[in-house]
């Protein structure tokens, strides 16, 4: 098991002189940096390894600062693309790895605006201005449902991103009841004015070793939970400790086992080894229930997804089961009804549509927003490719694998969803 970050959340003024930004930041910088050596030296007592450091802040766009939003909008944006850039320069110098926070919120976009549309046009080149950053859009949430419009926006942002790099959609993701402090990226952002830090795990490896060491699925699931709750008792006990010694709140941990591209750590290998034939086939669903439930989600400091996670190019096996043609996106889609994070670094064939995204995004919310549950996609079209031609990346948590099929669209249709001009869905 490692820590595969630690993610501080901090509001900053976007939008000012840099100046004024560096001054209000470098203190708190100073003691982020101090908050990071010392708790990482505690981890690493424990022979735990920490990968990156991390800060998320808030939205960029808020609704009580609209008309000034509003005031020049080519300035805006520009200098919006510009102080991006100054925060990760400040954010390399404090040896912060990654800056995140998300666009808006699902719960304040009543509808697409001139202001709103031009803004999201502008994240393909905010992305691609600066490679450490990392950017979501919250789409829908089961309180006010579903954003019709700020889905179709997604689509085109994320059809604009994998070209000529589609790389570059690993640092956007569409996002749906995802509460703040969540410590995995792209869909991280942070709101309270206190600064708080919560942890995410790699530890797909500790679920194959309780597997390999039980022989019944109740055994499994026994001593899943009694392993989580030791490793929860460890890290909360460090992490309360010196959250309050620098006055940084201690959210939680996001108890979702991130898998790493080796077959040793592959949630695909826990999947094939509780009996399960091949990631993909019938009994899939069982298994990813299996590990789900012994997430202890009843824990005051457990945030974020916790539960099972399947960033398909991330895991070895889930990689390799899709070069195989073992499932597909509606096997994804049925498996998010369960797991915690849903569509992730899911490969596209380069030539799909605005309109066939529409449909795929439209399909996760849905789920997110019946089941309450937090989803995300994070979709990757890749230029030149087809369903079924091999792709790899030259990235050390990506596996080799293979284009996805999905169900193409095969008929124009003006009365559809996706040209209708509704807005907004909410169940009844």
């Amino acid at each position: 098991m490692r820590i595969r970050s630690i993610t501080i959340g901090q509001v900053i003024p976007f939008l000012n002189r840099n100046e004024t930004t560096l001054s209000y930041l470098q203190e708190k910088l100073e003691n982020f940096t101090n908050f990071n050596n010392e708790i990482i030296n505690q981890f690493d007592d424990s022979n735990i390894l920490v990968d990156t450091k991390r800060v998320c802040s808030q939205p960029i766009f808020s609704y009580d600062n609209k008309l000034f939003y509003e005031k020049n909008l080519q300035e805006t944006l520009f200098d919006i693309s510009e102080q991006l850039g100054f925060l990760q320069a400040i954010f390399k110098d404090y040896d912060i790895d990654y800056f995140a926070c998300c666009m808006m919120l699902a719960n304040q976009i009543q509808e697409l605006g001139i202001f709103e549309k031009l803004l999201l046009n502008e994240v393909p080149q905010f992305i691609k201005n600066s490679e450490n950053f990392f950017t979501s859009l919250p789409l829908a949430s089961t309180e006010t449902g579903i954003n019709i419009s700020a889905i179709k926006s997604s689509a085109k942002i994320i059809k604009k991103l994998s070209e000529p790099d589609p790389f570059n959609n690993l640092r956007f993701c569409v996002s749906s009841n995802v509460k703040p402090n969540v410590p995995f990226f792209p869909a991280a952002y942070h709101l309270s004015e206190k600064p708080g830090f919560s942890l995410a795990l790699e530890m797909a490896d500790v679920i194959i070793d309780v597997i390999d060491s039980s022989t019944t699925f109740k055994d499994v699931q026994d001593n899943l939970l009694m392993k989580f709750n030791e490793i929860y008792d460890e890290l909360t006990k460090i992490s309360i400790k010196a959250g309050r010694k620098f006055n940084i709140e201690f959210k939680g941990v996001d108890f979702s086992p991130a898998p790493y591209p080796i077959i040793e750590k592959s949630i695909g290998t826990a999947i094939e080894k509780l009996g399960i034939e091949y990631f993909g086939a019938n009994g899939t669903l069982t298994g990813i229930a299996l590990i789900n439930n012994s997430i202890p989600i009843d824990k005051e400091n457990i945030i974020g997804f916790s539960g099972f996670m399947q960033p398909v190019l991330e895991d070895y096996i889930i990689s390799k089961r899709l070069s195989e043609n073992k499932f597909n996106i509606d096997s994804l889609l049925l498996y998010s009804t369960i797991c915690g994070t849903g569509l992730d670094v899911v490969p596209l064939p380069g030539d799909i549509t605005e309109k066939e995204l529409f449909y795929i995004l439209l399909d996760l919310c849905t789920l997110s927003v019946r089941l309450n549950k937090p989803l995300t996609a994070r979709l990757m079209p890749i230029p030149g490719k087809f369903a079924g031609d091999d792709i790899e990346f030259n990235f050390e948590y990506f596996a080799p694998s293979k284009v996805i099929e999905f169900r193409r669209l095969t008929s124009e249709q003006k009365n559809d969803i996706f040209n209708r001009n509704e807005k907004n869905l909410k169940f009844l």
